[in-house]
């Protein structure tokens, strides 16, 4: 027997797994096909098959593979040609089973309302054995569509819906499933410059301590691991010279990474300790001449490593190691809160420019559908796949030049979903 689950819905799908029993209605309303005969021989389509709850029924079709819309004895053969440019309308026209093929035979008229009520009007004027709209058909083409015929004193009217890539999630399904939605507006793309490099203590961040008087060490107070403060104590030497017993003490706020005193052992000039202050850190990123020119002091750079991120700005170019082709860009770490260690190797993304656009769209909301880059536009309960034209993105936002508008709300987290839906229900056409 044929899995039922099969045919669901994805958003459907999870509503099942988590076990919801409140009623949702998630829909796809009308999926394009082709015609077997017409469509893929020349390239074109009708318009959108209609879906319902209980399967598909198919609309008549006429001899060139569009809908047939019939009044009386009037009637019209209707499709979306698309081969070798722009989608444009192509009508066949026929009163009592007669051809009409000229200016002044009749008056057809299109007029298809988009989501959202934008409205496109198209009139026909006769080309060679059919009639032609002038104006291409935009993607995407989904609509309601109301198509007027007039032929003397005749009047035909039809209405039906062609909604391609379009779906219905009512408010408590999108919000279960976590879709969430952003306003199209405008922005700051902001170019930026990977960097690679590692991290270094800051100067005067390492204190290699030893006895100002040479003596027996008396008695040891910090150990390896221990934080101390400056002025601290960390051992008692008693001088050869006047046998007092004096302290030492850190001359830092920092870490004991280093010991070499014992109580009883005579100090000598060696080093008994070393603290290090790793609150503030250096990122010493490489930067090779072909990069040079795009990057100066005050540039703002964000730090990243061990899937923590740190911002801060290039304070100096300073050079690299004798013999290597690169300076380093250096820029201050409040190490605080990530706690990385001298030597980390980190990835540095620098701020080179920032660009005003007037429209922009989180990256994140665009997912591929059929050869297209789309958002999915939100308009009440409907969601609709709208076909974008992209300019330049920063990998957090991304550059809209066309297809959609300022104001006009778009699904930002799990689109994916919603691209899913429209492609389990059929409602996401192949052309």
């Amino acid at each position: 027997m044929q899995n039922t689950f099969a045919a669901l819905p994805l958003i459907t799908l999870l509503l099942y797994a988590a076990a919801l029993t409140t009623p949702v209605s998630v829909f796809a309303s009308g999926g394009e096909e082709h015609s077997e005969e017409h469509g893929e021989e020349h390239g074109e389509h009708g318009e959108h098959g209609e879906h319902g709850e209980h399967g598909e029924h198919e609309e008549a079709r006429g001899p060139h593979g569009g809908r047939l819309l019939e009044d009386g004895e009037l009637s019209v053969e209707l499709l979306i040609f698309e081969r070798g440019g722009p989608p444009e309308f192509r009508a066949w026209i026929s009163d009592s089973g007669e051809s009409l093929m000229k200016a002044g035979d009749a008056r057809l008229a299109v007029e298809l309302t988009r989501l959202g009520g934008k409205v496109d009007r198209f009139d026909f004027t006769p080309v060679g054995d059919y009639w032609r709209a002038k104006g291409a058909v935009e993607e995407p083409h989904s609509f309601d569509v109301k198509v007027s015929l007039a032929r003397n004193a005749e009047r035909a009217e039809w209405h039906y819906e062609s909604h391609e890539g379009r779906v219905e999630i009512d408010a408590d399904m999108a919000a279960k499933v976590g879709i969430e939605t952003a306003v199209a507006g405008p922005g700051e793309i902001r170019q930026s410059l990977t960097l690679y490099g590692k991290t270094a203590l800051a100067h005067g961040s390492l204190s290699h301590v030893r006895a100002r008087f040479p003596g027996p060490i008396k008695a040891v107070t910090a150990e390896i691991g221990d934080r101390v403060r400056k002025g601290q104590k960390l051992a008692e030497v008693e001088s050869n010279d006047s046998l007092q017993v004096y302290p030492i003490t850190s001359p830092i706020d920092g870490l004991v990474i280093d010991k070499q005193a014992s109580s009883g052992e005579y100090s000598g000039e060696r080093e008994l300790f070393t603290i290090a202050n790793y609150d503030q850190l250096w990122a010493e990123l490489r930067l090779f001449p072909a990069q040079r020119a795009q990057v100066a002091r005050g540039q703002k750079v964000t730090l990243s490593a061990d899937g923590q991120e740190v911002e801060t700005q290039i304070a100096n170019l300073v050079p690299g190691t004798p013999g290597q082709p690169f300076v380093l860009a250096r820029a201050p770490i409040d190490n605080r809160k990530v706690n990385w260690p001298p030597g980390l190797m980190l990835e540095g993304e620098v701020l080179v420019d920032r660009v005003r656009v007037p429209l922009l769209v989180e990256s994140r909301a665009l997912q591929p559908l059929r050869d297209w880059t789309v958002v999915f536009v939100k308009v009440g309960a409907s969601y609709e796949a709208r076909p974008l034209r992209l300019g330049r993105s920063d990998g957090r936002v991304t550059e809209v030049l066309g297809g959609l508008k300022p104001g006009e709300r778009y699904v930002t987290a799990n689109s994916y979903l919603i691209k899913a839906d429209i492609e389990k229900s059929g409602a996401a056409h192949a052309h």
